[in-house]
């Protein structure tokens, strides 16, 4: 499958990522060729460049961003290729070429690995024809932003610019052959299956009001100050005077921290609830004139 390195969606950059494929990206004029890597903390603290795995890995802690690098496996380092932001979109790109690399494997036939996932996903009655009017109109009550999205068959599917693709079956179940689809065939495919309408799976929403939160276990406390953002103050974490001692009985006790940390590292925590620390307000002082 051909890619426009400049209209990749997060879907493309995925699939990219575990197919047999070389990209070159354009890092300040250099030429980086090697394979696509979505971007995790093991690789970040792997990097020989101290000053790139300080950013790349204060990057992952502090943004919902997902990165994509170059793995030059002749050098053993990593380029930043490309970053899409929480709505997954792209917001930079380096990536200048994507080539598909010989196989000596049996070849597929792009027709049938189609109808295969066609039949997973869409009844019978899908071939029937289509008029022009009903199809914009099915196209019409389509979501228009990015994001995944649970149709009423119960499938989920990533909508990303003008391209959808399956990631459950309405059984649950990943299936076997992603395809992307089209804007318009997704609508007409979508109003034969009866997948309208769509409910988008979106985040658990953090909390907004300024102050300590803990969750649900009493592990980790948190707080969030005036300007959102979010710092671990103290968690349960090993005793490591006893646990030199003793490595298999070494209690928990609290640590402090005091770290900033991701969004995603706290929605990953919730339910949070809200605590004073058993702090009381100060009573008002009454104040008596002198007589």
């Amino acid at each position: 499958m051909k890619y426009d390195p400049k209209k990749l969606t997060y879907g493309d950059a995925l699939r990219i990522s575990t197919a047999n494929m070389t990209v070159t990206v354009n890092v300040g004029g250099v030429h980086v060729t090697g394979k696509l890597k979505h971007l995790d903390m093991d690789d970040a603290l792997a990097c020989d460049d101290p000053a790139l795995r300080d950013l790349m890995a204060l990057s992952l802690i502090i943004t919902d961003n997902e990165y994509f690098v170059v793995r030059d496996d002749d050098k053993g380092t990593l380029c930043p290729a490309i970053r899409f932001d929480h709505d997954l979109n792209v917001t930079w790109n380096t990536i200048i070429s994507i080539e598909e690399n010989p196989d000596d494997g049996v070849e597929l036939d792009f027709d049938d690995w189609k109808a295969t996932l066609v039949k997973v996903e869409t009844p019978a009655d899908e071939d029937k024809p289509t008029d022009d009017t009903q199809a914009e109109e099915w196209e019409k009550q389509l979501p228009k932003a990015n994001g995944f999205y649970k149709a009423a068959t119960g499938s989920v599917w990533l909508h990303t610019g003008d391209t959808w693709t399956p990631i459950l079956d309405h059984h649950g179940n990943v299936p076997p052959h992603a395809l992307q689809q089209t804007t318009e065939a997704f609508a007409v495919g979508s109003g034969h299956s009866k997948r309208f309408p769509f409910e988008r799976l979106s985040e658990k929403k953090l909390p907004t009001r300024p102050g300590f939160y803990r969750n649900k276990d009493k592990t980790n406390l948190y707080h969030l100050n005036s300007y959102g953002v979010w710092k671990l103050i103290a968690y349960m974490g090993p005793d490591f005077d006893l646990q030199m001692k003793d490595p298999w009985d070494s209690p928990l006790v609290p640590v402090f921290g005091g770290e900033v940390v991701s969004e995603r590292r706290v929605r990953n925590d919730m339910p949070l609830h809200y605590c004073t620390l058993g702090l009381k307000q100060p009573k008002e002082a009454v104040c008596e004139a002198n007589s």
